[in-house]
C-alpha cells in the first residue's frame, strides 16, 4: 500500500499512471482487433508516417499534431484499401511502408535545425513529461473512439474474426482511420515503442486463455494495468528509463502467463 501512496505523493507520477491507463485501455482494445487479424506491424507503420507529418511540420513551421493527423490519416486509408486477399501480404506492405516512411522523416529533417529532436519526441515520447492538458485531451480522443466503437461492435467484430479478408470496405476503413486517430495521439506521450507493447503485449498474453472479446479485455486491461503500474514503480525506484521499464514489465508479465499456461497443460488442466 505504501508503494501505491508515492502516486499521490508525486504529481507527476501521477499523471503518469493516469496516461499509462488511458493508453493501456484504448490500445488493448484495439490490440485485440490487431493480433486476431494478423496486422502487427500496423502500428509501427502508422507511427512512422506520423512521424513523417511532424518533419514536414517542422519543415513547414505548421503544427506537429495536425501534421501528424493528416498524414495517419493517409496512411490508415491505404491499408484499408487492402482487405488481405491479394498475393502481396498485408505484413510486407506494412513493413515497406515503416520502412520508407522512416528514410523521408530522416530526409525531410535532415537540413532543418532541431527537426530531428522533434521527431525523435514523436518516436520515442516521455510519459513522465505528460501534462494535465495532454490527459485531457486523449481522454476525449479515447473516450469518443470508445463510444463509436461501441456503437459498431458487432460489424467490427465479425470483421476482425475473418482477419479483415471479408466485409464491407467501409468498416474497415473506419476501423483503420480510428485506430490511426488513437495511434497519432498516443505516440506524442507514450512514443512508437510503449504503444506497441500496450498494442501487442497484453493481447497476445489474453490470447492465451480467453477465447470471447469481454473475457479479453478483461485479461487485457488488467495486464495492462499491472505493467503499467509495475513499470512505473520499478523505475521510479531503480532510477530507470519509464517507457523502457513498463515494456520490461509487460514482457514479463506475458511470460508468467505464458509460463502458467504451460503448466496448466502439462497437468491436464487445459486441454485447449
Amino acid at each position: 500500500m505504501s508503494s501505491l501512496i508515492v502516486f499521490f505523493e508525486e504529481p507527476f507520477l501521477l499523471r503518469a499512471l493516469l496516461a499509462g491507463v488511458l493508453l493501456s485501455m484504448i490500445l488493448g482494445y484495439f490490440g485485440l482487433h490487431v493480433v486476431r487479424r494478423r496486422i502487427v506491424f500496423v502500428d509501427l507503420a502508422l507511427a512512422q508516417i506520423s512521424a513523417v507529418g511532424v518533419a514536414a511540420a517542422v519543415f513547414t513551421e505548421g503544427d506537429p499534431l495536425l501534421y501528424a493527423l493528416l498524414f495517419t490519416f493517409a496512411g490508415a486509408s491505404l491499408f484499408a484499401l487492402g482487405n488481405g486477399e491479394g498475393r502481396i501480404p498485408r505484413e510486407a506492405v506494412m513493413g515497406i511502408v515503416y520502412v520508407v516512411a522512416s528514410a523521408v522523416a530522416i530526409l525531410v529533417v535532415a537540413h532543418v535545425p532541431h527537426g530531428e529532436a522533434e521527431v525523435l519526441k514523436v518516436l520515442f515520447g516521455d510519459i513522465l513529461a505528460v501534462g494535465s492538458e495532454q490527459i485531457r485531451v486523449m481522454a476525449a480522443v479515447f473516450a469518443a473512439v470508445a463510444l463509436l466503437h461501441l456503437g459498431c461492435r458487432k460489424p467490427l467484430a465479425r470483421l476482425t474474426d475473418r482477419e479483415g479478408r471479408e466485409g464491407g470496405r467501409g468498416w474497415n476503413l473506419l476501423f483503420y482511420l480510428s485506430l490511426g486517430l488513437v495511434i497519432a495521439v498516443a505516440i506524442r506521450t507514450g512514443g512508437v515503442l510503449l504503444v506497441f507493447s500496450y498494442l501487442v503485449i497484453p493481447a497476445v498474453a489474453s490470447l492465451l486463455f480467453a477465447r470471447e472479446m469481454l473475457w479479453g479485455l478483461v485479461l487485457v486491461w488488467g495486464v495492462g494495468l499491472l505493467g503499467t503500474v509495475g513499470g512505473l514503480m520499478l523505475s521510479y525506484r531503480a532510477d530507470l528509463p519509464t517507457g523502457a521499464s513498463i515494456v520490461g514489465m509487460l514482457g514479463s508479465l506475458l511470460a508468467c502467463l505464458a509460463l502458467a499456461r504451460i503448466i496448466a497443460r502439462y497437468f491436464g488442466w487445459r486441454r485447449d
